[in-house]
């Protein structure tokens, strides 16, 4: 618009200009055409001067084309003016319908927003009231919850009042009837008894003499079977301990699995039994077990763990020497973190400290 506005005032000057340099140029003419001057005399000195003006044909044609050629110029540049004005109105119209539109879409665009924010007030405001519905439907409920809780513990008071005082009657009632007729019966018993007893004494002395026989006997071998037992635990538990540089000198052949002569007393092992090491390295294994993630998914499954203890029970080393990859690799995490409790003696330590456990699940 500025360009335009400039060019309108450069044709303007240039119009003005052109009227000034006309005016100017006639009144030149129109002064040289009085200037110019004959003087003519009449015979001797008394005659009268008569003075004439000449003009040019020339000139005031030349001076005719120039205005010509001004005016057409005048007339070319008004026309390019009116042109150019008109060129710009064009443009200011377009600018201003595109205007118009753009403004038409921003309303377009602001309506929209504002319906937009209309409808997420009223989201808003309708999440407001559903909570509130919400919040007083659950004041509503606590306060029936609480009301019903104290209505079922006073009833349950009473129930339970009610029924210990019926109780203390009806054991006081059966206690003084059974009273009497436990003492009535007593009296009738202790005759009886009595006389029964004399027979049954001699009767259960002879049966208590053969059932303590058959019983010691039976007390005996399955003394043995469990002293069998815990050795042959021992060697499960432990795997090669038996035959190891820490393994109980036996009596027997060697790696026959059995125990040894004196395994089930104090002596010459050091005051160890197989049921103190199989007991302790139960303990181990619990220890071992307790740090496990989830045990249950290692039922069934078997692991050889070589294990090395410091006397205090603390874990020096250990390795997996066979069994379930995963079992063994969870056990070795975990035998990382166990507590293994103490050794219950220096003899079960020396049996045990570096030996092989067999860790099943």
């Amino acid at each position: 618009m500025s360009k335009a506005t400039e060019q309108n005032d450069k044709l303007k000057r240039a119009i003005i200009i052109s009227a000034v340099l006309h005016i100017i140029l006639f009144a030149v003419l129109i002064w040289s055409s009085f200037d110019e001057h004959i003087e003519a005399s009449a015979g001797g000195g008394g005659g009268s001067a008569i003075d004439a003006v000449m003009v040019d044909p020339g000139a005031v044609v030349q001076q005719y084309n120039r205005q010509q050629d001004q005016q057409a110029s005048a007339r070319r540049a008004e026309e390019e003016r009116k042109k150019l004005q008109q060129q710009q109105a064009e443009e200011l119209q377009q600018k201003q319908a595109a205007e118009q539109e753009r403004l038409k879409q921003l309303e377009k665009e602001r309506l929209a927003a504002q319906e937009q924010q209309k409808q997420a007030e009223e989201a808003a405001k309708l999440a407001q009231q559903q909570q509130q519905q919400a919040e007083e439907a659950a004041k509503v409920a606590a306060d029936a919850k609480k009301k019903a809780e104290a209505e079922a513990a006073k009833a349950a008071a009473d129930a339970k009042k009610k029924a210990e005082a019926e109780a203390a009657k009806a054991a006081a009632d059966a206690k003084k009837k059974a009273e009497a007729e436990a003492a009535k019966a007593a009296a009738e018993a202790k005759k009886k008894a009595e006389a029964e007893a004399a027979k049954a004494a001699a009767e259960a002395k002879k049966k208590a003499d053969a059932e303590a026989a058959k019983a010691a006997a039976d007390a005996k071998k399955k003394a043995a079977a469990e002293k069998a037992a815990a050795a042959e635990g021992v060697d499960d538990l432990l795997g090669d301990l038996s035959s190891g540089k820490n393994a109980p000198k036996t009596g027997g052949a060697k790696g026959n699995g059995q125990p040894s002569k004196d395994s089930g007393t104090s002596g010459a092992n050091g005051g160890t039994t197989g049921a103190d090491i199989s007991a302790y390295a139960k303990q181990i294994q619990v220890a071992i077990q307790s740090r496990l993630y989830d045990a249950s998914l290692y039922q069934g499954k078997q692991c050889v763990l070589h294990i090395s203890l410091a006397p205090d029970g603390s874990l020096k080393s250990i390795t997996s020497e066979g069994g379930d990859p995963a079992l063994c690799q969870a056990a070795l995490m975990a035998a990382k973190t166990a507590k293994i409790p103490k050794p219950p003696s220096q003899a079960v330590y020396e049996k045990i400290k570096d030996a092989k456990l067999d860790f099943k699940l």
